[in-house]
């Protein structure tokens, strides 16, 4: 084996999905095979064993190579009947590589939103409290920007998907359903958001936007205080009584 044939070898490898290894004893005793087998296994390539001939057991490397892999027996079926099991091999294998980096995806998409809502609460944290009364207003004039707004600042991610698209007086509706049976209304935006949304509601988010909004909608009504005005009355003049001598 030469430069421009190992290069060539090592490019095909790189480049497949899957590799057929076609296992006989010419294959093993060939060193380019052997070259291409080891490369495609130290990159962990999914290698398709195939046992050419019906009573051929693979030993030394090959063996080692082939360890607990199921292979498609070529020597005990019809030729047809051997390739169909190799296709519904190759297409079993594409499902679960499909199925793994969607997998991965979603782990790595859960990472980065608990990355996002980490560093949403250093901020929250290390920002100074605001009035969101003196700031957005009355929450019923509030807009579908404001809402969000809010539940960003108060760190309630997951109350933001099933507020969208909803203005400060239905946020108002949806507290006030929540105040009036929490139990119940805690259970249907749990199911929502777990269906509609695949994400979970915790009931800390849900107790804590049930406390904002009570302190959002609170307004603050001061006690009217009464001015009592203390009238004075003049003393009654007494006619002076006179002395009898």
């Amino acid at each position: 084996m030469h430069g421009s044939t190992i290069e060539a070898m090592a490019n095909a490898v790189d480049n497949a999905q899957f590799i057929l290894m076609c296992m006989s004893d010419t294959y093993k005793r060939s060193a380019n095979c052997q070259s291409e087998a080891e490369y495609a296994h130290n990159r962990k390539k999914h290698i398709v064993p195939c046992k050419m001939k019906k009573d051929y057991n693979p030993d030394g490397w090959l063996g080692f190579i082939l360890g607990t892999r199921l292979y498609i027996d070529f020597g005990s079926y019809e030729f047809e009947k051997a390739i169909e099991l190799l296709d519904n091999e190759i297409q079993l294998q594409k499902k679960k590589r499909k199925a793994a980096k969607e997998v991965a995806r979603v782990e790595r998409k859960a990472i980065a939103e608990e990355n996002a809502s980490i560093n949403e609460r250093k901020v929250s944290q290390a920002t100074p409290e605001i009035n969101l009364k003196s700031s957005l207003g009355n929450v019923s004039d509030w807009d579908e920007v404001n809402v969000r707004d809010f539940l960003l600042k108060e760190n309630l991610l997951s109350m933001i998907p099933l507020c969208n698209g909803i203005n400060g007086e239905e946020l108002r509706d949806l507290y006030a359903m929540c105040k009036s049976n929490s139990a119940s209304m805690y259970r249907s935006l749990k199911f929502e958001l777990l269906h509609g949304h695949h994400r979970i509601l915790p009931i800390s988010t849900f107790l804590r936007f049930m406390s904002r909004m009570r302190s959002a909608c609170d307004n603050g009504s001061s006690s009217n205080t009464q001015t009592v005005t203390k009238i004075k009355e003049d003393p009654i003049q007494e006619e002076p009584t006179s002395e009898e001598d």
